[in-house]
């Protein structure tokens, strides 16, 4: 078969999952004498071949479906052809990678490279750990980043240079291949060679999960959904780099857009777009450099780009420097609502990095202007098949950790430690993972993460409280009044036997409300 080329932006042919094939034609031109041609063309190979005409969007819509799957019928090429089409050993082997992590759900791949060890090893951050999948020479090592880094990252630096960290971004079409939707590239030199890290992107626009499903509770839910009706104001989500903000942003994203019922504008200005946001306009901020000139004024660009774009809400993807959080401040105060992350380790003590930053604190102690401050970590979730009771744990433990989780773990009407259940290290055939590359075994005892939050729609006097006494009181204030903190919700995953209390203490201290509480003075001097 060889189509018209000028017609296939309005054409594709696609594999239905009981073998037929459906034959998708953009219904505003039905009639072109090409249309037709391909149409006949198909039908010869494919007798059976139904046809559909559907709209320009929703036709590329099905088609990204199909390609992502691998389902779509790629006219005059085999699909074997595609993937050997413009691809080196070395990418082939970085693809490889990215499909296995995009297999096993991992966040990130890790390159460490030794010189003196003379050996490269790889690794896959699954479930929040480090798992080691194969280990190549230490010139392969290089020649890998060096060919992630020039070959397959679109947005990068003229050359590779080992002596000094780099960024980049993996071009979609190396992603798509491994099933994601995009990665990100990190390298830094280290004493005798260099770590690469690439944190991948998963195509997850079109089964974006729901907050039970990530792990938020009812009541987080109530709240959160609360938030999100009000027109204007910051919400942030805040926590450490892998504990799942992006995810989160995006899930909120995806709920604003649908109680607008698809009538609002949701723009993102993103340095660089991650993750695909059905229904957002998602756009750019790329400085021409990373100094502080060409970073400040791509964004206050963008900012001012963004306003004219007539948008109801943004999405500023990460706010990691003064320049990204005076556009997401500046886009608040317009009276829209706006949407982020930021790295720090509790949602209260945002408002202090905020400040650190350089942001007037009477600025941010207005409850107007930051109405929502959302927290969460992610925790291993057990395998329901192996994990280890208390009865059997117990007589293992040293008696100061004993001693811990009998105190800590021990909340009237919720949890005590005869609920308790333990993480088995050598796993069982329902959470241990083959490698197929090296046939190691990882990913023992555990099954996924899920979040431990803290969701706070900002007052008034919380705020205020925060500007006269401090976080703490703050944060005291706000547990007085309801507030569920994340040693709370990790309580309801160890009383269901979830996680594991040593681990969770490792992520959330048992002890951390204990060791927080404060009074909260009566009067705001």
């Amino acid at each position: 078969m060889t189509p018209d080329k000028e017609i296939m932006d309005f054409v594709y042919a696609e594999r239905q999952p009981a073998g037929g094939v459906t034959l998708l034609i953009d219904g505003n031109r039905r009639k072109e004498a090409a249309i037709q041609r391909w149409v006949m063309d198909i039908t010869r190979h494919y007798p059976a071949a139904t046809t559909e005409f559907v709209t320009l969007s929703e036709l590329n819509r099905r088609r990204e479906v199909a390609d992502r799957q691998g389902t779509g019928l790629n006219q005059g090429i085999s699909e074997a052809d595609m993937d050997k089409r413009d691809v080196s050993v070395s990418q082939d082997k970085v693809i490889s990678y990215m499909r296995l992590g995009h297999e096993f759900n991992a966040s990130d791949i890790h390159f460490e490279i030794s010189a003196d060890r003379k050996l490269t090893i790889v690794q896959l951050r699954i479930h929040g750990e480090l798992e080691v999948v194969d280990e190549v020479k230490d010139v392969e090592g290089m020649t890998l980043a060096s060919t992630s880094y020039l070959s397959m990252c679109d947005v990068r630096e003229q050359s590779f240079f080992a002596g000094r960290e780099q960024s980049g971004r993996v071009d979609a079409k190396f992603a798509r291949r491994a099933g994601l939707y995009g990665a990100r590239y990190e390298h830094r030199p280290t004493p005798d060679g260099l770590i690469v890290v690439m944190r991948l992107i998963p195509d997850d626009g079109d089964k974006i999960p729901t907050l039970p499903q990530l792990g938020f509770l009812p009541e987080q839910i109530k709240l959160i959904m609360q938030i999100l009706k009000l027109p204007e104001g910051m919400v942030l989500l805040t926590g450490p780099t892998g504990s799942g903000k992006s995810a989160t942003l995006r899930v909120f994203s995806d709920l604003w857009l649908k109680l607008t019922g698809g009538k609002k504008r949701l723009l993102t200005l993103e340095n660089p777009p991650e993750g695909r946001i059905p229904g957002a306009i998602q756009t750019p901020v790329m400085p021409a450099d990373n100094s502080p000139e060409a970073v400040s004024r791509a964004w206050n660009n963008a900012n001012a780009s963004a306003l004219r774009l007539d948008p109801d809400a943004i999405l500023n993807g990460e706010m990691r420097d003064l320049h990204s959080l005076i556009a997401a401040i500046y886009a608040s105060e317009t009276g829209h609502a706006l949407f982020s992350t930021l790295h720090t380790q509790s949602p209260i003590g945002s408002l202090r990095r905020m400040e650190h930053f350089g942001v007037d604190r009477h600025l941010l102690a207005d409850a107007a202007l930051i109405t929502g401050l959302i927290g969460q970590r992610l925790v291993p979730l057990l395998c329901e098949h192996c994990r280890v009771p208390w009865e059997v744990k117990a007589p293992e433990l040293d008696s100061d950790i004993r001693a811990r989780l009998e105190r800590y773990c021990t909340v009237e009407g919720l949890c005590d430690v005869s609920k308790l259940f333990f993480r088995n290290h050598e796993g069982c055939p329902h959470c241990q993972k083959t490698v197929p590359l090296t046939g190691r075994i990882i990913s023992r005892g555990v099954t996924g993460r899920t979040a431990v939050a803290e969701v706070v729609r900002t007052d008034a006097r919380q705020m205020q409280l925060w500007l006269s006494h401090g976080p703490a009181v703050a944060r005291q204030y706000w547990v007085n009044n309801g507030g569920i903190t994340r040693r709370m919700h990790l309580m309801r995953y160890l009383s269901e036997g979830r996680v594991d209390p040593l681990e969770g203490d490792l992520i959330c201290p048992l002890d951390e409300d204990e060791v927080m509480h404060c009074e909260v003075p009566d009067v705001i001097r």
